[in-house]
């Protein structure tokens, strides 16, 4: 596979290794609760805890999660390079660097787990980037002659941003757990760079209604 085609291959393998980890770490921890956690409680460590062989051999959601956020955010960024060398115009140069950032900023999530500091602002920021890319990009794509493309992905980041409104403007009393609208914006993301790789892969069979654009000719 020739190098162009490994770097949007890239944004496959991406979402899915954090799909997987993230579901395998839910699984194997049976404290975790979707309704009152957040997903990084899943890569916690306990204050009486230290990072050793003995903790990590029993705590697998922690290796899990921690891990697989490291892992993803180093896997997808040659797909931001992907989107940096087939940018048209000035918003897709700078929503691969957003792209970039919001990949930097997960696995940064990972590397500053639960209670490290400064794990808040790293996930904030993976969250705030990935929203701010979408209206970014799809900006680009509009003004490159793709609107109904660059319509949807501005509209994804409007539904991510929305998502987290709701959950806020439905809190009655104690903040509930994050799991929920972190596992919208992760889907929102990750399903994003799922399209956006097989449409530069040229796979078929699904069909292109959205008007993405095709692999250059080599």
């Amino acid at each position: 596979m020739e190098k162009r085609a490994m770097a949007a291959a890239t944004g496959l393998a991406a979402p899915i290794l954090a799909a997987v980890t993230i579901l395998a770490a839910t699984v194997v921890d049976p404290g975790f609760s979707w309704a009152s956690d957040a997903l990084s409680n899943l890569g916690e460590l306990p204050v009486s805890e230290s990072i050793t062989l003995s903790f990590l051999t029993g705590a697998p959601e922690f290796v899990l999660f921690n891990g697989g956020l490291i892992l993803t955010g180093l896997v997808g960024l040659p797909f931001a390079l992907r989107l940096w060398t087939d940018a048209e115009n000035a918003f897709h140069r700078l929503g691969a660097v957003e792209f970039a950032g919001a990949l930097i900023a997960l696995a940064l999530v990972g590397v500053f787990h639960i209670p490290r500091d400064p794990h808040g602002t790293v996930a904030i920021t993976h969250y705030l980037l990935g929203i701010v890319f979408m209206w970014t990009y799809g900006t680009g794509s509009v003004l490159a002659g793709r609107p109904r493309w660059g319509l949807l992905t501005i509209w994804l980041g409007i539904f991510h941003l929305l998502a987290w409104l709701v959950w806020a403007a439905a809190l009655t009393g104690p903040i509930p757990g994050l799991a929920i609208p972190e596992t919208v914006g992760a889907a929102v993301f990750g399903g994003w760079s799922l399209v956006a790789a097989r449409a530069k892969l040229g796979w078929p069979p699904l069909p292109n209604p959205l008007h993405l654009r095709s692999p250059p000719a080599e």
